[in-house]
C-alpha cells in the first residue's frame, strides 16, 4: 500500500524550521544557494497543494532534473573549494542535498529523515559562532523542530501550533538537568568545533608579524574585540597601558617585518609597581599575545621573543586565557651587533629627503635627547593631523607623509620617527600594539578593541637602553590619555547618540552589561577545560579527585539524574485525584483485601448489593457509604465530602473465618 500524501500543513512546517535552521548561514551561503533552498521549499509546498507537479518517476523530465541539480551542486561545490574537504564546503553541501531531499519527500521515514538532518544543521551554527544569542536562537530551532515531530504523531483534530511547541518546550526544559549535569563532568575539549585546517577558524583581524602602511588604520575601523584583562590589585593610568605587540625591524620601504634574533630576552631591569592581570586573548589565527609593556613573569607555555614579545608555539586559534605580571618602569639593554645593524637600516634608495633631514640633525648636535626632541618639535609644529582617513601615499611612504600631506595614523607617525631617529645614527625600531582601553564597570575588566591598534617607536640611547617614544602623542595627546574613542580621530566612525550624556551614559552600561553576560559566558561556558572543572571540584571539597573516582561520580550523578528525572515524568502521567475519588477507592481497596473486587464495568449499587448479600454483617455500612458517595458524585450538593472520608476511615472490615 502507498503511504498516505504529506498534507500541505505537515510539509509546511518542515520547511519552516529548515528555513530558520538555515537563516544563520545565508548570508554566507551563496545567492544562487539560498535561492534554490527557497525555491525547493517553495515547490515542495505547492506540490502538496497540487499546484505543482514534483520531480518523481511520474514526471520523468522533473525527475532527471533533480538528479542533475544534486549533480551540478556538488560539482559547483567541489570547484569552489577546489576539492578541498572543510567547513564551508561541508556546510554547503549539506543545505543543497537537504533542499533536494525536500523536494522527494514523500513517506514518513522520510518526514523523519528531513526533520532530524535539521538538528544537523542547527549544530553546524556553532561551526561559526558560539554566542549566547546564536545559542538562544538555535534553542528555539530545536524546539520547533521537536513540536514538527510531535504534531506528526498526534491525530489531525487535535494538531494545535500552540500546544505542539509549549509540549517541545516542557520536553526540552526536561532535558537541561541532564545537560547541566554532562557539562560540568564533560570539560571541553581544547580547540575549535571543527578541526579542519583549509576553513576551520574564521580569524578576528588583529595584529600581523608584518606591517605595510594603512593595516593599522584598518583596524581602527574596527569595534571588535581584540582582548580582555582583569587586573588583580591597581591599575596602570591609561597613558601608561601600552600592550606590547610585535617589534618590527626591516624595512623594505613599505612594509615592515619582525626581527629575527636571539630567542633568549635581553637584559631587563625593572622597579617600581608590578601589575597582576589576567588576559583572555581572542583568536586571531597567528602566534602572537598580547601583555602590558613589559612582561616580566609568563606561563611556561608562552614564549618571548629578544624584544620582550610574546608569542604562542602554534597559531592562536582559539580564546586563550593566560596570567602575567608586567611593569612600567624598567631599563632594557643589551643590543647586539646584528641588531644594532637592523636598528640603523635605511632601505637602499628609499626616504632620500628623511636622510638629509636626519643627517642634518646629527651634524647640528651629537645629543641624542636633543635629536629626539628636535624630531618631535618638528611634528608639532609642522601642523601633522592624525586621522584615520588619510591621503594615500603611493611614492615614497616616509617622504611623502613628512613633507607633503602631513596627514596620518599612528603607523605614519611610527615608521616616519624610526627613519628619522636611523638617519641621525640613533638606533630604533616600531611596536606595533595597542593602547588603552575601556574599563568594564559591570564585570569589574578591562576591553581592548581593535580600533585601539596602535603603533609607537623605541629608541636605544647608550647607557640607558631601549626608551619608548610615541610620536603621535605629540601631535594627538588625548589619543593616549584618553584613548582612542574619546580622542575621536578625524575619520572615525560616528558615535551618534552617545556623544549625549544621559543616552551615552545608558548606551554604555548597557553594552557594558551585555559584553560582562558575555565575558562569563567565555569563561565558564565557552572556556570550561579541564583546569576549570578541577578548580570547581576543588572548590566543591573534592581537591584529589582522579579519573578513576570522575568515572564513578559520573556513573552516579548519571544514575540519579536519570532516576529523578524518570520518576518526575512518572508522577506528572499519574492523573490526579479528586477527594471524592480518593475517599471511595480506600473504601473498594479495604473490600478487596477481604476478597471483594470491584470489576471494571460494575456500578458502585451493584457492587454494594453483592457485597451485601455475601456480607450481611457489612450491609449497613456498605449501603451508607456507597449511597453517600452517590449523593456526592451524582446529587445537588448539601452533604461535605469530609463526612465520606470519615465514614470510610472508620471502615474496617475483617476477613471471615
Amino acid at each position: 500500500m502507498n503511504p498516505t500524501p504529506l498534507s500541505a500543513r505537515e510539509v509546511l512546517w518542515v520547511a519552516v524550521v529548515l528555513l530558520l535552521a538555515l537563516l544563520p548561514h545565508m548570508p554566507r551561503f551563496p545567492l544562487i544557494l539560498d535561492a534554490g533552498f527557497v525555491l525547493a521549499c517553495g515547490w515542495r509546498y505547492l506540490g502538496a497543494q497540487g499546484v505543482l507537479p514534483l520531480p518523481d518517476r511520474e514526471h520523468r523530465l522533473l525527475w532527471l532534473l533533480k538528479q542533475l541539480l544534486a549533480i551540478t551542486a556538488f560539482v559547483t561545490i567541489y570547484i569552489a573549494f577546489r576539492g578541498k574537504l572543510g567547513r564551508d564546503a561541508g556546510v554547503e553541501l549539506l543545505a543543497a542535498l537537504l533542499g533536494l531531499k525536500l523536494l522527494e519527500m514523500r513517506s514518513p521515514r522520510d518526514y523523519y529523515v528531513v526533520t532530524l538532518l535539521c538538528y544537523f544543521l542547527v549544530v553546524t551554527n556553532f561551526f561559526y559562532a558560539q554566542t549566547i544569542p546564536t545559542a538562544l536562537y538555535m534553542l528555539g530551532v530545536v524546539i520547533a523542530a521537536t513540536a514538527v515531530l510531535i504534531q506528526y504523531n498526534t491525530p489531525p483534530a487535535y494538531r494545535q501550533p500552540r500546544a505542539m511547541l509549549r509540549l517541545s518546550a516542557l520536553m526540552t526544559a526536561q532535558s537541561i538537568p541532564l545537560m547541566l549535569l554532562a557539562f560540568v563532568l564533560f570539560p571541553r575539549i581544547p580547540g575549535p568545533l571543527w578541526g579542519m585546517p583549509q576553513d576551520a577558524f574564521d580569524a578576528v583581524t588583529g595584529l600581523s608579524d608584518s606591517m605595510t602602511v594603512g593595516d593599522i588604520t584598518r583596524l581602527g575601523m574596527s569595534n571588535e574585540i581584540a582582548f580582555r584583562v582583569q587586573f588583580h590589585g591597581p591599575e596602570p593610568r591609561a597613558r601608561a597601558r601600552y600592550w606590547r605587540g610585535p617589534v618590527l625591524w626591516h624595512s623594505d620601504g613599505r612594509a615592515w617585518q619582525v626581527g629575527a634574533f636571539a630567542d633568549h630576552p635581553a637584559p631587563l631591569e625593572h622597579h617600581g609597581q608590578r601589575y597582576l592581570y589576567t588576559v583572555t586573548m581572542e583568536p586571531h589565527r597567528k602566534h602572537w599575545l598580547l601583555g602590558l609593556d613589559v612582561v616580566t613573569a609568563k606561563p611556561r607555555d608562552v614564549m618571548q621573543t629578544a624584544d620582550y614579545a610574546l608569542k604562542t608555539r602554534q597559531p592562536l586559534r582559539t580564546r586563550m586565557r593566560y596570567d602575567l605580571e608586567s611593569a612600567i618602569e624598567y631599563r632594557m639593554t643589551g643590543l647586539s651587533d646584528a641588531e644594532r645593524r637592523a636598528a640603523l637600516e635605511i632601505p637602499r634608495g628609499h626616504h632620500p629627503r628623511a636622510r638629509e633631514l636626519g643627517a642634518q640633525w646629527r651634524a647640528e648636535t651629537r645629543q641624542e635627547d636633543a635629536i629626539i626632541a628636535r624630531a618631535l618639535d618638528f611634528y608639532r609644529a609642522g601642523k601633522f593631523v592624525y586621522s584615520l582617513t588619510p591621503p594615500t601615499l603611493p611614492g615614497d611612504t616616509v617622504d611623502d607623509f613628512l613633507f607633503t600631506t602631513h596627514e596620518g595614523f599612528c603607523e605614519h607617525f611610527a615608521s616616519s620617527f624610526v627613519m628619522l631617529m636611523r638617519a641621525a645614527g640613533i638606533p630604533a625600531r616600531v611596536v606595533t600594539g595597542y593602547q588603552g582601553g575601556e574599563y568594564n564597570e559591570v564585570g569589574e575588566y578591562m576591553v581592548v578593541r581593535q580600533r585601539d591598534a596602535h603603533a609607537w617607536a623605541e629608541v636605544y640611547l647608550d647607557g640607558r637602553g631601549w626608551a619608548r617614544v610615541d610620536p603621535t602623542a605629540t601631535v594627538a595627546p588625548n589619543r593616549v590619555s584618553l584613548g582612542f574613542a574619546d580622542a575621536n580621530p578625524r575619520g572615525a566612525p560616528g558615535t551618534g547618540f552617545a556623544r549625549d550624556a544621559l543616552s551615552g551614559r545608558v548606551w554604555t552600561r548597557l553594552r557594558d552589561s551585555f559584553d560582562a553576560i558575555t565575558y562569563g559566558w567565555n569563561q565558564w561556558v565557552l572556556g570550561y577545560t579541564t583546569a576549570q572543572q578541577r578548580n570547581l571540584f576543588e572548590e566543591l571539597g573534592f581537591e584529589d579527585l582522579d579519573y578513576g573516582s570522575l568515572v564513578i561520580a559520573l556513573t552516579l550523578a548519571l544514575a540519579l539524574t536519570t532516576g529523578a528525572l524518570a520518576w518526575l515524568m512518572w508522577r506528572a502521567t499519574r492523573r490526579p485525584r479528586d477527594p471524592l475519588s480518593a475517599a471511595y477507592g480506600t473504601f473498594c481497596a479495604r473490600l478487596a483485601r477481604i476478597g471483594f473486587t470491584r470489576g471494571a464495568s460494575e456500578a458502585p449499587l451493584a457492587f454494594a448489593e453483592r457485597v451485601c448479600r455475601l456480607r450481611g454483617d457489612l450491609a449497613d455500612e456498605v449501603r451508607a457509604i456507597t449511597r453517600l458517595y452517590g449523593l456526592l458524585r451524582y446529587g445537588r450538593g448539601g452533604v461535605d465530602v469530609k463526612v465520606l472520608r470519615r465514614k470510610v476511615a472508620n471502615f474496617r472490615p475483617k476477613r471471615q473465618v
